[in-house]
């Protein structure tokens, strides 16, 4: 936002005149007090904002963000140690290691490459509030101080979902009920793995017994095993397959492979069956899990082709059942539905992998692509629906606009765009507006804590991003209704 021309930052203006079709009038009817909040860096005010030559205004980030001015040093190779209680390696922290920044400038967790601090915040597409309270598993975490593994909260869940482009037609009120069959899942399939253990490792169940120490879903790679049972015996395809890795006390490492099958027949009719318990293994008995050791090395393959059946048969010392190698006569008849089901997570996977990099909604009306207006389907109610909030919006807004097209300089043309994105958001985005509205009044942290500074700065980022995503997403569809209906906004 270099110059008054470039104050397209957070919606186009031509797109508002297209929408109404005329200039928005001045008026004073809206209060416009300055947005302020915590100044983490720098002596300079206002909001971050990225200018066009890839410098920062001031505020949070008066100097240009670690990443895109210069690349950080490495962060120096973490030692692993043994815990007292078990032999799987700890990352030991390194006070001396550098924050690393990737593209968008967030702090990352140099472990996994991905933003440091955890999504809460709503999505830009979003409507509903989702609750953001996490759940702590009874599946012990391996490499880590931590005793268990954490589970997602609905609201990273389904921000999780939105990422990876697989809502399907997932509606946010489903969410919780979708977690909650997903936890017991999880506590399920652990205690089938420890089940293993018991067999496998026996002293190992004296000395603390085996760690979760990290998992992968490997949705659209199907096991031997399945596709055995599938070929030979006739058995449906599971939905699902996950890889999970087990850290013994001695520091054995062993990979688990786990299918996950549904059972149409098996669905239960119970009142909390859309809400089990994480703890009921037989609540969501129309999940079938299918757990057995990576046939990696030859003592795993050994322990499922001997010593498990030698304990489950000859010294009944273990209550592990596996799944029947022969599919049930419900099983067969869903053979059709789970080929259906598999072909569609192969094309989710493909299309998945085509997004390279996150696209920006900020279009004009001439940027859309051809055949973009029968490609979204907008009904003369929802174009009457959108007319009339986007009347509202702009005329609540038009004294805000007004301080945009006046603006002077970078930084009070960016404080200008951030006080009309707030004030369109409210009408059209009222959940990202209000996690912008909040983060803004958060000043409950240390402004010398470097790393409080840092999370504070990277929520508040990723806050009025989704805001401004949100915003542009619900300008583009009214442009195109009033092309579509331009009587509904006479």
């Amino acid at each position: 936002m270099g110059s008054k021309q470039s104050k397209q930052v957070v919606i186009s203006g031509t797109a508002q005149n297209e929408i109404t079709g005329n200039k928005p009038e001045a008026t004073t009817s809206l209060d416009t007090k300055p947005l302020n909040h915590p100044v983490v860096s720098g002596s300079g005010g206002g909001c971050p904002m990225k200018k066009n030559d890839g410098g920062y205004l001031g505020g949070f980030f008066s100097k240009k963000p670690k990443g895109e001015e210069e690349t950080p040093n490495a962060s120096k190779s973490e030692s692993a140690s043994s815990s007292s209680t078990s032999g799987c390696p700890v990352k030991m922290k390194s006070s001396s290691s550098k924050t690393q920044y990737n593209v968008y400038s967030q702090p990352i967790d140099p472990k996994n490459n991905m933003p440091a601090v955890a999504n809460q915040l709503p999505n830009p597409h979003q409507s509903e509030k989702l609750d953001t309270i996490r759940v702590k598993s009874k599946i012990p975490k391996g490499g880590s101080d931590e005793d268990t593994w954490t589970y997602p909260s609905p609201q990273m869940f389904y921000n999780s979902l939105a990422r990876k482009n697989k809502l399907g037609d997932t509606e946010e009120s489903d969410i919780e009920s979708v977690v909650a069959i997903h936890n017991n899942m999880n506590e399920k399939t652990w205690s089938k793995v420890v089940e293993w253990e018991d067999v496998l490792d026996p002293d190992g169940q004296k000395s603390g017994g085996p760690k979760l120490l990290k998992f992968l879903g490997r949705p659209s790679d199907l096991s031997p095993k399945a596709k055995f049972k599938n070929i030979v015996f006739g058995y449906p395809l599971p939905f699902d397959r996950h890889d999970w890795t087990v850290c013994r006390p001695d520091g054995t490492e062993v990979r688990y492979v786990i299918d996950y099958y549904f059972d149409e027949s098996s669905a239960s009719e119970r009142e909390d069956s859309g809400m089990p318990n994480m703890n009921d293994r037989d609540a969501v008995k129309s999940v079938l899990v299918d757990v057995r050791p990576a046939a990696d090395s030859a003592g795993s393959m050994f322990g499922r082709a001997v010593t498990m059946p030698y304990a489950r048969h000859f010294e009944k010392s273990t209550r592990f059942e596996p799944l029947p190698i022969l599919p049930t006569s419900d099983l067969k008849s869903q053979i059709g539905e789970s080929e259906k089901v598999w072909a569609n997570i192969q094309q989710s996977v493909q299309e998945s992998k085509k997004v390279a990099e996150e696209k920006s909604m900020v279009l004009k009306r001439e940027d859309l692509p051809n055949g973009e207006i029968v490609d979204i389907n907008i009904s003369d109610k929802e174009a009457k629906e959108i007319a009339k909030s986007f009347v509202t919006m702009l005329d609540q807004c038009k004294s805000v606009q007004k301080l945009v097209e006046e603006c002077k300089d970078d930084e009070d043309c960016a404080k200008a765009s951030l006080a009309l994105t707030m004030c369109l958001a409210k009408v059209v985005c009222p959940l990202q507006q209000e996690t912008v509205a909040t983060a803004l009044s958060d000043d409950n942290f240390d402004s010398n804590d470097e790393k409080a500074a840092e999370a504070y700065n990277a929520r508040f980022e990723k806050a009025l991003e989704n805001m401004s995503v949100c915003v542009n997403s619900k300008s583009q569809r009214a442009v195109i209704a009033r092309e579509k209906y331009p009587e509904a906004f006479q």
